[in-house]
């Protein structure tokens, strides 16, 4: 159904074909919140996954081959910024810690994810 102003004076927000509080059935509230888990992407961590391989133990950030994503850059990479529900990182870190990747610590003190870039 088209939506549509009931006269030209109306303001857009009200639509004539907008479900009243009363209509909405009861027990499915749930289903018309938003969660911090509707922010996280699964095909960027899939990405993430099929791009990157967390790298050996023995290697550390000083290594050529090892790329180290810090808080910033995972931030930037999966656009995980702090929104009104939550921090949506803690969901893709999660993810990326059941995909095998953990978090270390690099030279400078700090928590990072140490990958090396797959083939």
């Amino acid at each position: 159904m088209a939506k549509k102003r009931k006269n030209k004076n109306q303001d857009w927000d009200d639509w004539e074909d907008a479900p009243s509080p009363d209509e909405i059935p009861m027990g499915n509230e749930d289903a018309f919140q938003v969660h911090l888990s509707d922010y996280v992407i699964q095909e960027k961590v899939a990405a993430f996954v099929n791009s990157y391989a967390p790298a050996p133990d023995e290697m550390d950030d000083t290594s050529e081959y090892v790329e180290v994503f810090d808080d910033a850059r995972l931030r930037s990479y999966f656009k995980a910024y702090v929104c009104g529900l939550g921090d949506p990182l803690k969901l893709y870190i999660e993810d990326l810690k059941m995909a095998g990747f953990r978090m270390r610590i690099s030279v400078t003190g700090k928590p990072c994810l140490m990958v090396i870039m797959k083939a």
